[in-house]
């Protein structure tokens, strides 16, 4: 009778799923929270590992931040240089021959403005039908007939940059 039992118990025992049987282990739960802080420390040092990568890519933006800074006033200082009205008159008189002139000899030339005769109501009308007028297409008796037809200008600035 007992080895019948003892061939029941093993049949079932065998029958049943792996996992009831590691559950059943007395060692399970100590394999279950060493896995657990396993899983954990392994995350832990991805992470730290992580963090200190992102410190030294930040690390060497600020270096090349700096150097990049220290270009900008090294470039603000040479534009001031070259700039100097005194560099640029010495250019002007070495390379290109001009002598200064005083301020007495100097004189600006000034286009008189022409003045717009006043406008009635019926001008007005026309020069804004004409305005129009420009950017409608115009058709040829051929073009119809052959169906042809130009495509119509929409946008002024697409004429060529042309202000009528």
């Amino acid at each position: 009778m007992k080895k019948a039992i003892r061939k029941f118990n093993e049949t079932v025992k065998i029958q049943s799923s792996i996992f009831n049987r590691l559950k059943s282990n007395k060692y399970f739960p100590f394999a279950l929270l060493s896995v657990f802080l396993l899983t954990a420390a392994c995350i832990h040092i991805w992470q730290r590992v992580q963090v200190l990568d992102l410190v030294h890519d930040v690390s060497l933006l600020n270096i090349e931040n700096k150097e990049l800074v220290n270009d900008l006033r090294k470039v603000n200082s040479e534009i001031a240089t070259l700039s100097k009205v005194s560099r640029i008159e010495q250019y002007a008189s070495d390379s290109l021959g001009l002598i200064k002139i005083d301020a007495e000899k100097l004189f600006t030339l000034a286009r008189p403005r022409e003045e717009q005769p006043e406008l009635d109501n019926i001008t007005m009308v026309m020069t804004a039908i004409q305005r129009v007028a420009t950017y409608l297409p115009s058709v040829s008796e051929t073009q119809a007939t052959a169906g042809e037809l130009k495509q119509v200008i929409k946008d002024s600035l697409s004429r060529g940059g042309e202000n009528q």
